[in-house]
């Protein structure tokens, strides 16, 4: 089974904690699964909440399709608040999507994975432009009864 697949079998509402690397701050991460029609993947509708942080409290939201595209590779498509177009994202290695080209402004990658059932690990890796990635945000959540 690859992560389309991981992610189908078990939709709903995923809550837990979100950490970002170099912060003392752990806020609270909400993942909304929800299955695609057809069962060709799911949409992640992802948030992030930190009411006792300096900025807002919605401190990021997104909207995300993870599917099989046409030739059976998986996808990844995510709109963001940090951004102002969505990037496009193929599947590199299980459960990794990084860009294409053209590439998006900074270098980045997403890792989402299942390491149990009923709970998912979302992490955003990125970096300044000519500088290595580094995973920096990871979103570990539980599927809600």
């Amino acid at each position: 089974m690859g992560i389309v697949d991981d992610l189908l079998a078990r939709p709903g509402l995923y809550v837990g904690s979100d950490r970002v690397s170099g912060v003392d701050v752990v806020a609270a991460a909400r993942i909304l699964v929800t299955p695609l029609p057809g069962g060709a993947g799911v949409t992640l509708d992802y948030e992030v909440l930190n009411p006792q942080g300096s900025g807002p409290a919605l401190g990021h939201a997104e909207h995300t399709v993870v599917a099989r595209g046409d030739d059976g590779r998986a996808v990844m498509v995510v709109g963001h608040t940090h951004g102002e177009n969505v990037t496009v994202l193929h599947e590199t290695e299980p459960g990794t999507f990084e860009p294409g080209d053209p590439p998006p402004p900074y270098p980045m990658k997403i890792v989402v994975s299942v390491p149990a059932p009923g709970r998912i690990r979302h992490a955003w890796w990125y970096g300044q432009p000519g500088q290595p990635l580094e995973e920096r945000d990871v979103a570990e959540v539980e599927l809600q009864a």
